[in-house]
């Protein structure tokens, strides 16, 4: 199984093994400021598009309020360090939360469910 992480500017590539759990570096790029605004365009797409359920809205909370990277002031404005965003309205993680497309550059989020996620 393969896991991608983005950390800032760049991207590591993962060979996983489930069954030892050894996990072993593929690739290593940096990622470019076309893509990142791709990515920025279909997360917040996705938000107008597709609405996330409230179970995962909270479990990504949960896995921002444990983690590192998590940067806080104050109840409404958490920012990731682990991400490469500038901290404005629009990167604050409580909007990210909310946003089908958005994904944790730690792999720490829970994905959206198209089936079960409501429009």
């Amino acid at each position: 199984m393969n896991i991608k992480i983005k950390i800032t500017s760049w991207e590591y590539t993962f060979d996983h093994n489930p069954e030892t759990g050894a996990m072993e570096l593929r690739d290593t790029k940096k990622v470019g400021l076309v893509q990142k605004a791709v990515e920025y365009a279909k997360a917040e797409t996705s938000a107008l598009l597709q609405k996330v359920p409230l179970p995962i809205i909270e479990a990504r909370k949960a896995a921002c309020d444990s983690c590192e990277s998590c940067v806080k002031k104050g109840d409404e404005e958490w920012y990731c360090k682990s991400c490469g965003c500038p901290q404005w309205e629009r990167s604050r993680m409580q909007v990210k939360w909310e946003m089908p497309a958005a994904h944790c550059p730690l792999s720490k989020w829970p994905g959206v469910d198209s089936n079960n996620a409501s429009s």
